[in-house]
């Protein structure tokens, strides 16, 4: 089955020569999905999405898999869903450069943002907490 999806759903965004990435997560990447269950894709291209594509892309998705889309714009996506995606997820399309170009900005974003917003989270938790 997952090999069927992963198919199916790279057919899809085939048709879109704009994308060049997608990968698969959440549930339905796990294999812990139930009937109620989203679809979670990031998808990536040159340049971030319009809105007017992400619509397209959300109800072509959802009409083939019958279920609701959650898609993630690669192009704008931070961490730390950045970083869940990267580990939790699959690639479905998409070349190893492209895929390479996306784990080294996630290691960037580690190393230059994170700590930045792991010490604002540990201001801010300390002035709610007052410690």
């Amino acid at each position: 089955m997952t090999q069927n999806i992963d198919q199916h759903l790279g057919a899809i965004l085939e048709r879109h020569g704009a994308i060049r990435l997608a990968l698969l997560f959440g549930s339905l990447a796990k294999g812990t999905f139930n009937r109620e269950s989203d679809l979670d894709i990031a998808v990536g291209a040159a340049r971030p999405l319009d809105v007017q594509e992400k619509i397209v892309l959300i109800e072509e998705l959802a009409e083939a898999i019958g279920r609701p889309v959650d898609l993630v714009d690669l192009s704008t996506v931070g961490e730390p869903l950045l970083g869940q995606i990267l580990s939790g997820g699959r690639r479905i399309l998409g070349d190893d450069a492209s895929y390479a170009d996306l784990v080294l900005k996630h290691l960037y974003n580690q190393a230059d943002f994170v700590p930045y917003q792991k010490r604002i989270l540990q201001l801010r938790r300390s002035a709610w907490i007052g410690q």
